[in-house]
């Protein structure tokens, strides 16, 4: 028992002595918040159910205990409605302001022909930078499922988390490259849609600062 007491005496020390030396407190790691504006819908469809599918899908599968709290879609949608005309930019700041959030998610989705494009971007406040992401739908009862990759691909690429449809998305990738291998050579340029390449994916500089 005296020998145990002097162990766990001795970690102890070690981390209050590490701390003091590195200037860090020990505590938990404050989590990040994270605030969703409803999606600007282009369509002649009455897409109402989407937008607020999309506020529901991102404030659950964005969440991470201990890591990430996103902003409930109830209180998202008060501050929306009182911010009057301000450009996106400013509309942008605002929410950031007033949740106390440091990533700001945006996005649009648009019909064009019958098909369906979705445009998300993740807005980093306290670096002033942003990054897009991209999924095409054939149909509106496929926005959900494709709004679900795009929750996972922000996971993935901004938090660093893997989910299961993150790890599903990456099977699917392997699956067509491996595909690919079998056929012409001609084919083996195609991109799936909706897919982006590494480079298209990473941060870029918030064009309009504020």
């Amino acid at each position: 028992m005296k020998k145990r007491y002097i162990l766990t005496l001795a970690i102890l020390t070690t981390v209050v002595l590490s701390s003091a030396l590195t200037g860090s407190p020990v505590r938990a790691q404050t989590p990040e918040n994270v605030a969703v504006l409803p999606f600007t819908i282009h369509s002649d469809k009455n897409l109402d159910y989407v937008k607020q599918g999309i506020c529901r899908m991102f404030y659950s599968r964005l969440s991470w205990r201990d890591r990430v709290t996103v902003i409930p879609p109830e209180k998202m949608k008060s501050i929306h409605d009182r911010l009057g005309d301000l450009s996106a930019s400013q509309q942008i700041k605002a929410v950031s302001d007033r949740t106390g959030s440091q990533y700001v998610v945006s996005g649009t989705i648009t019909q064009l022909a019958g098909s369906f494009s979705i445009d998300a971007r993740v807005y980093d406040i306290d670096n002033k930078r942003y990054m897009a992401f991209f999924e095409q739908s054939k149909k509106s009862d496929d926005l959900i499922p494709k709004v679900d990759r795009i929750a996972a691909s922000i996971n993935h690429r901004v938090f660093e988390r893997t989910t299961v449809t993150w790890e599903q998305m990456e099977q699917e990738k392997q699956k067509y490259l491996n595909d690919l291998k079998r056929k012409n050579p001609e084919h083996l340029m195609q991109v799936p849609q909706g897919w982006q390449s590494e480079e298209e994916v990473g941060w870029k500089v918030w064009k309009y600062l504020f």
